[in-house]
């Protein structure tokens, strides 16, 4: 037993430290596995909807039906800035990419079919040049996008003031980037970057990068622009880590602040649903819209129909335009219903699996499985518990599934190396003493398998040896099947009364029984067990005898000796690790022979030694005489059992 809890405990430690390491390195799935379970949170509970500035001009399936296909002409797009401004809106910001010219602008068109006439030319309507005088000087933001490799990088149209250390080489990186046409990039008051990505992994949008870095310059997200056209401001502020390089903590536009972990990126709290007003383009284009929506508000323009695949999937499972995503998070700002995951988390997630994992091993394998996985069930409800607290009450966002799954981990480990080791010896000690000990001292052996190990210790045992009188010429009469079946039948009905009364049946010798009591474990009075059990021998014989179990001649019957000592014997495993036979051996095994073979000299079927007479004091016993023992230079005195505890006389036979 204490071999299976070391080696359980020695399992577990190996299996935290490589959980510990495991969750250290970080590897992809194990992120996007607790990803999926901070989501969980807010699926649980999603942010509430609160009523902010922000709305979204969609062009929708509906405005596709009354203006046709998308792109449309930017001379409409032009008429379509113009109108929000004329109702009032505080900005706009177009989550679409103008990086080519207007194909459906006359000028295109016609120096598409070859016209080289330059008054004819500038007579002809350019589209692009329309949509950059209504955008120009007015608080409008334009979209740009980062693309691999080395080109080009956006102007920088509003300031910025770093405080503490530096935190560009922290940012994600811009080294080229998909701009919108010169004309445009230079009329528009605001150019952000519409990445919904940065470098978190996977489809679902829960970090958004707030400020990317190239070159020397930071640039902000487009809905960092519209917030910043609308609020009027034209400077960014921008913490560093007072210590650290490259390491953001958070960012200032006018009135609100906005924590980011060390990357720049904001926590996404998604609500659920169309929780930001949306106003369709047909219906600004018409007169129809409703100007309140529009008054005062953030507008963000994008493409919400369907066939534009413009999707997006938030931490609620729903599908959404992207659109929506910017408008989401600037209302998230405005209202201040932040999410926060602190550097330090990891660490202490870390940390949380090792002690844990330690903790939990030690109780499985010290106290035991049970408790183990009890306390393993207490710790996991108490850190479901403390994270749901954190999350709810102060939205910091802690993983509970790494430190219950790996503390969890480590102690199935524990319990079910233990369960195996102690199944085999389960298995070993049934297979070894399921046949010769009782159903109760065999499961009091398998709480302390530690006793049988190979060897043996010193023990006082009482032992008992039974011979059948006559059997060599019994067996001359008899065939050899009919002597096995003969011997069958002694040793099953004279072995119960051994295993009833607790004691182990070492060995059948030929037509003998040995049998011990006290060892493996201590059985009480031991010795008046082993008499009791040869008076229940006595009368199992008498029983056999006079049913005819022996088919023997009529007036023959079958006559048995029983010999009982008790002393300190060696008792244990004799032979190897794969072939044991769990004995005892000594003076006092020798003994018990010597009696048992005394009763035919004194005519009787049981005698006890001194010493177990001494010990039976209620047992109806007289003495029988000395019987000299080959090796001793004394004479042992032996007594007859005559009788149980209830037929005792009320004085001691023992002079």
């Amino acid at each position: 037993m204490k071999k299976a809890r070391r080696g359980g405990f020695l399992v577990g430690i190996i299996v935290a430290v490589l959980l510990t390491l495991l969750r250290w390195f970080d590897p992809q799935p194990l992120q996007d596995l607790r990803a999926a379970s901070l989501d969980f949170y807010q699926r649980l509970a999603p942010r509430p909807a609160i009523e902010t500035p922000v709305t979204v001009l969609a062009i929708d399936e509906a405005s596709l039906k009354v203006q046709g296909q998308w792109p449309w002409p930017r001379h409409k797009l032009a008429e379509l800035n113009a109108r929000l401004l004329e109702l009032g809106a505080a900005s706009v910001s177009y989550d679409i990419l103008f990086a080519e010219a207007d194909r459906l602008s006359p000028a295109t068109i016609g120096r598409d079919l070859g016209l080289s006439d330059p008054r004819l030319l500038a007579a002809l309507r350019d589209g692009d040049a329309d949509f950059a005088a209504a955008i120009a000087g007015q608080p409008v933001a334009l979209a740009f996008t980062d693309t691999p490799g080395q080109g080009a990088l956006p102007p920088v149209k509003a300031g910025f003031a770093v405080s503490g250390e530096e935190v560009a080489s922290g940012l994600t990186s811009v080294t080229a980037a998909i701009l919108p046409l010169p004309a445009l990039a230079d009329s528009a008051s605001g150019l952000g970057h519409i990445s919904l990505s940065g470098q978190q992994a996977g489809s679902t949008v829960r970090e958004v990068p707030l400020l990317m870095a190239g070159g020397d310059n930071l640039y902000p997200a487009l809905l960092l622009e519209a917030l910043r056209l609308g609020a009027g401001a034209s400077t960014y502020l921008v913490q560093g880590d007072p210590a650290y390089a490259g390491q953001m903590q958070s960012l200032r536009v006018a009135d609100f602040v906005v924590p980011t972990d060390e990357r720049g990126q904001f926590r996404f709290y998604a609500a659920p649903g169309n929780t930001v007003p949306m106003v369709s383009a047909a219906a600004v284009l018409s007169g129809e819209a409703d100007a309140e929506k529009i008054a005062g508000s953030i507008v963000l323009v994008g493409v919400t129909a369907a066939g534009l695949q413009d999707i997006r999937v938030t931490p609620l499972g729903q599908a959404v335009p992207g659109v929506n995503i910017h408008a989401q998070v600037i209302s998230q700002i405005m209202t201040g219903q932040f999410l926060n995951r602190p550097a330090w988390v990891d660490g202490a997630e870390v940390l949380a699996i090792a002690a844990l994992s330690v903790l939990l091993v030690s109780i499985a394998s010290f106290i035991g499985p049970l408790a183990g996985l009890v306390a393993a069930g207490l710790l996991m409800a108490m850190i479901a518990g403390l994270c749901w607290y954190l999350f709810s009450a102060l939205g910091l966002l802690v993983d509970p599934v790494a430190p219950i799954g790996g503390a969890l981990l480590t102690v199935f480990a524990t319990t079910a190396f233990w369960y195996i080791v102690i199944e085999r010896q389960r298995v070993y000690i049934r297979q070894a003493f399921g046949r010769y000990v009782s159903p109760t001292l065999l499961a009091r052996i398998e709480q302390s398998p530690e006793a049988l190990r190979l060897g043996g210790v010193n023990r006082e045992i009482t032992v008992l040896f039974m011979d059948i009188r006559g059997f060599t010429t019994l067996s001359e009469a008899l065939s050899p099947q009919e002597t096995i079946r003969f011997l069958n039948t002694v040793h099953g009905a004279l072995s119960v009364p051994v295993v009833e009364l607790d004691g182990t049946l070492d060995k059948y010798i030929g037509d003998s029984i040995m049998a011990f009591w006290n060892a493996p474990l201590d059985v009480g009075e031991h010795a008046a067990k082993a008499a009791e059990a040869a008076l229940r021998m006595r009368q199992a014989m008498a029983g056999l005898n006079a049913a005819g179990a022996f088919g023997l001649p009529e007036g023959q019957q079958v006559r048995i000796g029983i010999g009982i000592h008790t002393g300190v014997a060696c008792v244990g495993n004799v032979g190897t690790q794969s072939r044991l036979n769990y004995s005892a051996v000594g003076d006092t095994v020798n003994t018990a022979a010597r009696i048992e073979a005394a009763c035919k000299d004194f005519a009787t079927d049981i005698l006890v030694s001194a010493e177990t007479a001494r010990r039976i004091p209620r047992f109806r016993k007289r003495p029988a005489g000395e019987v000299q023992l080959r090796g001793k230079s004394h004479a042992e005195q032996v007594f007859f059992l005559d009788g149980r505890p209830e037929h005792a006389e009320a004085e001691n036979d023992l002079p």
